[in-house]
């Protein structure tokens, strides 16, 4: 039903003819944007020199048409297949950036591709055709995941969005999302800047990318001088650093006991619930009054609810059609739909697909 295609928010301007160096399109993004080519994702951090990220770049920036234009051609439509696309923003960039990306992504383009990096020809061409585009806060599409996918909650539940540029929370009724309760605070970036100045006291990071640092973040260890050292230990630190100055301050001013009373489950979503170290913290200080639980894969929730989302209205415009159409006219209403959940984050790009009748 739900397919997601993830990779890492990071890209690079390059000159360099890449030959069979990836075995499948997701490992092999490389694109041209505006007649320059760059390497897009685990390309990027294989080939490049100094594979780069912007954060929560707005939608007329080049940052977000290449991230955009390559999670759409991981789509790879076929014959007149339109897409149905919904993608979000954080709170606080939402009602600044809901209408540019709308006018952005809506309609038809040309994604210019070299597949020679994976054994295919170096002037590919994919005509893409987003029908309907909606973006909604990224906190209500992981909400729209955790109710309508596979865990199909029906209670009342808090939600906490460990995002790498921003954490975000909420409380989350059968009637929908209480805004009074809803924050938007520093993300895991946080955390890693701090590794970050750890790090330089003892290691010489030889002008390391902030994701290359954050890559060192995830796996737990730097090699410096081909020597292998190990750094959970102070990951933990500087988590619970992260999580006691910046994530339970904002908690604490957004949830009452009355929303306690409400509420008996916490999810814990986005990339940084893979930490376990930051996902104990939260045990910690709410396990004693409500069940904190880890979305499967969590990085992934926002696209797949976008893409549920997308889903619900494609069923929805279907199901509105006149009676009065001709066949023709019904044809063109009903061509073969993809519906599209596309999340654009500053660690990762994840694009996940529902197709009609799977």
């Amino acid at each position: 039903m739900l397919k997601s295609y993830s990779f890492p928010s990071v890209y690079e301007a390059t000159n360099q003819e890449l030959r069979n160096v990836a075995e499948s399109i997701l490992d092999g993004i490389k694109i041209n944007v505006e007649g320059i080519d760059y390497i897009v994702g685990n390309l990027a951090l294989v080939e490049g020199y100094s594979p780069h990220k912007n954060i929560n770049p707005a939608p007329s920036e080049i940052e977000y048409k290449l991230l955009s234009d390559a999670a759409l051609l991981l789509t790879q439509p076929k014959g007149e297949e339109e897409i149905v696309l919904t993608t979000g923003f954080p709170f606080s960039t939402f009602a600044l950036y809901r209408e540019q990306a709308m006018e952005m992504l809506q309609g038809r383009r040309i994604i210019n591709y070299d597949a020679s990096t994976f054994g295919g020809p170096s002037g590919a061409r994919r005509e893409i055709n987003v029908g309907k585009v909606d973006v909604i806060p990224e906190i209500m599409g992981c909400t729209i995941a955790i109710r309508e996918g596979e865990i199909k909650e029906k209670d009342n539940f808090f939600i906490v969005s460990l995002g790498y540029g921003t954490c975000e929370a909420v409380v989350s009724t059968r009637a929908g999302l209480i805004n009074r309760s809803a924050i938007s605070t520093h993300g895991i970036r946080h955390a890693v800047n701090l590794l970050a100045n750890e790090l330089s006291k003892n290691y010489y990071l030889n002008l390391k990318t902030e994701h290359q640092v954050d890559v060192i973040f995830q796996q737990g260890n730097i090699t410096v001088n081909r020597m292998r050292h190990n750094i959970l230990d102070l990951r933990e630190k500087v988590l619970q650093m992260y999580y006691r100055d910046i994530i339970a301050p904002n908690l604490r001013r957004a949830f009452t006991d009355d929303d306690f009373n409400k509420c008996s489950k916490m999810y814990l979503v986005g990339g940084g619930a893979n930490y376990p170290e930051l996902v104990e913290c939260f045990k910690e200080e709410f396990g004693n009054i409500v069940s904190v639980e880890v979305y499967p894969e969590p990085e992934k929730c926002a696209s797949q609810g976008y893409s549920l989302n997308s889903k619900n209205k494609a069923s929805m415009a279907k199901s509105s059609l006149p009676n009065n159409l001709v066949d023709d006219e019904i044809k063109i209403f009903k061509n073969p739909q993809l519906s599209v959940g596309m999340d654009i984050g500053n660690a990762n790009t994840c694009v996940t697909i529902y197709k009609d009748g799977e």
